[in-house]
């Protein structure tokens, strides 16, 4: 497994394959967009989701955090799905996690009207400063002051072989003034970028696949839209 660096803010990031980022000086790893209770939410609609993908997000991000010795996660939003994934089985192991894994969640859109209380985790209700970083759920706008880590966007990018077969695969986005983070939870969709946009808004793109992470090679920035569509999630 490799990681990537990137040097943001005078700080030291470095992408991590499992779609979190490490932040040595900190002594913390960030994460967005677990969406958990998604399958539950599902089922509660009738439609046959399998159980367990909350869980095993949350053994991951443990995993993680222990494997780098971090002394905190920071959630960057949308830590929860929808009001019916709320259930009592979850709300209870997300209490166990949060007493072994110190965590800080700043809500996200999915998060803000329904987060529970009474449960281990620090909660800021806005972009939380890190020192020189800022964590957030929303990516900035172009040129906004900072640096800023975000997620909601499930960012994802369309790859083409030369025999014309598309995989669409999960991605950093990193742009001069934010870094935006993959989904983490296992039922989550993404959000396609352009290629050519992303070139022309000066981004680096670091796709994952199989336990790596690769940077890709984007279009000239001049060039028109890449071979992304526009799927949402």
């Amino acid at each position: 497994m490799n990681n990537l660096r990137v040097d943001a803010a005078g700080e030291v990031l470095w992408l991590l394959p499992e779609g979190a980022v490490w932040w040595p000086a900190g002594r913390t790893v960030f994460a967005a967009d677990l969406h958990l209770g998604k399958g539950a939410a599902f089922r509660a609609q009738g439609q046959a989701v399998p159980a367990g993908s909350s869980a095993r997000t949350l053994a991951r991000l443990e995993s993680l955090v222990a494997a780098q010795g971090a002394a905190r996660l920071v959630v960057l939003g949308d830590f929860w799905h929808g009001p019916q994934g709320l259930t009592p089985s979850l709300l209870a192991a997300v209490a166990s996690f949060g007493q072994r894994v110190p965590t800080v969640l700043v809500l996200g859109n999915h998060d803000r009207r329904i987060h529970p209380d009474g449960l281990p985790l620090e909660v800021s209700t806005h972009a939380l400063p890190m020192g020189p970083l800022l964590a957030a759920h929303e990516p900035p706008p172009p040129g906004a002051a900072g640096f800023t880590l975000a997620g909601h966007w499930h960012p994802a990018v369309s790859l083409r072989s030369r025999a014309g077969d598309r995989l669409r695969r999960p991605c950093f986005v990193r742009y001069p003034h934010a870094l935006v983070l993959p989904a983490f939870g296992g039922l989550t969709g993404a959000l396609t970028m352009e290629l050519g946009e992303l070139a022309r808004d000066q981004a680096e793109v670091a796709v994952l696949g199989e336990g790596r992470l690769h940077w890709l090679p984007l279009p000239a920035r001049d060039a028109g839209p890449g071979p992304g569509g526009g799927a949402g999630w």
